[in-house]
């Protein structure tokens, strides 16, 4: 065997150890952007709000409703809550800590329903968590792209629009 086939020989072997070397780094990237996807995916669980309503009695009419709120998520820095009970609607913002103890609020009436319902139910709650991203905690805590298309669009459904303003939420209102 001369010097020159030795050479040539150690080229190949050297491509080889290349080429494997290649596809396991590609195999290793492609694992570890995986790995990093889903560990986004849990950490967004883990700090998304997840606000629990429990109605406290049955308000009378045009009276305000008592409400207990419980996050049972991560920090709520904006939120919108609609419930209807009986033949009026209430509505107001909320801002609850990461994991916060139940709490009292309470909802002032915004306006007569258009349906009477015989029980308290909430139509619309909306959740901002830190990061800047809307939730919609009806709707099984889906991601809300644009909270004030969205919003508006939600507040149309329900014959609300003009009625209630969330500027927490979506932002001081347009002039």
């Amino acid at each position: 065997m001369s010097s020159g086939q030795i050479v040539v020989a150690l080229a190949v072997v050297t491509v080889l150890f290349a080429l494997w070397a290649a596809v396991f780094a590609t195999r290793a990237d492609r694992a570890s952007r995986r790995a990093i996807k889903l560990a986004d995916a849990r950490w967004e669980a883990t700090t998304r709000p997840v606000p629990h309503l429990t109605f406290i009695g049955s308000p009378a009419a045009g009276h305000p409703i008592e409400l207990e709120v419980e996050n049972l998520g991560g920090t709520l820095t904006a939120g919108a809550v609609i419930v209807q009970a009986s033949d009026d609607l209430y509505a107001g913002e909320l801002t609850l800590p990461e994991k916060a103890a139940p709490r009292r609020i309470v909802l002032q009436p915004a306006m007569k329903a258009w349906q009477r319902s015989l029980e308290p139910r909430c139509l619309l709650l909306v959740a901002r968590d830190v990061s800047g991203k809307c939730w919609d905690c009806v709707d099984g805590n889906k991601p809300v792209k644009d909270p004030r298309k969205w919003l508006t669009a939600q507040l149309k459904e329900l014959r609300l629009q003009g009625v209630v303003d969330f500027p927490g939420l979506t932002g001081p209102a347009k002039s």
